[in-house]
């Protein structure tokens, strides 16, 4: 039998020389999860170097790719920006925009060749959960999916199905680490587990 494979796309990226550590802290962990799960688990560090058509193998080649992200200005680090515009265009992965000039039945977004596999985004924050689910508050409801639409349209564009994301708060102001790995390692669980 074939061992399910899952890629961990880790954006833990440095800023003016610091940073990083928690979301590599959380890619550790998850690997371990998913692996006592019986996944084999490969890792991309974003900010290494890397050759965009190996990439593109390796999500081709995944059944599932989590990226595992902090929240840098409402999004992710430039580092996985660029890591996006290389890897995801790649024929291996993209079809183009899925459209045809002959069937309008065919619409845009479609064309991803990733259909049997599935994404989940794992972020770090500083700003508190209230701030993403308090309609009077910063991101005014919208959640964490919402605030986070930019991230997860381009996984959907290359065909891939959203798995239920998990978010760590107040992560510089408020940390909770200790009650976070645990919730982390519960939702890989709860998400994971039942698709061995």
């Amino acid at each position: 039998m074939n061992m399910k494979k899952v890629l961990i796309l880790d954006a833990g990226c440095k800023i003016f020389g610091e940073g990083g550590s928690l979301n590599h802290f959380f890619t550790s962990v998850m690997k371990e999860e998913l692996e006592k799960l019986g996944f084999a688990v490969s890792v991309t560090k974003v900010e290494d170097p890397y050759i965009p058509e190996e990439e593109a193998r390796k999500i081709a080649g995944s059944d599932f790719v989590i990226l595992q992200m902090p929240g840098w200005w409402m999004s992710a680090p430039w580092q996985y920006k660029k890591y996006e515009d290389e890897v995801f265009g790649h024929e291996l992965i993209c079809g183009g925009d899925g459209r045809s000039r002959h069937d309008a039945t065919k619409l845009y977004g479609t064309g991803g060749k990733c259909v049997n596999a599935y994404y989940m985004v794992s972020s770090t924050w500083n700003a508190p959960l209230e701030a993403f689910n308090d309609p009077k508050q910063f991101f005014e409801g919208a959640g964490i999916d919402g605030a986070l639409m930019g991230i997860h349209k381009p996984f959907q564009f290359i065909g891939m199905r959203k798995l239920p994301s998990f978010i760590a708060n107040d992560v510089i102001k408020n940390p909770q680490i200790e009650k976070d790995t645990e919730r982390l390692r519960l939702h890989i669980k709860d998400v994971f587990g039942p698709l061995v």
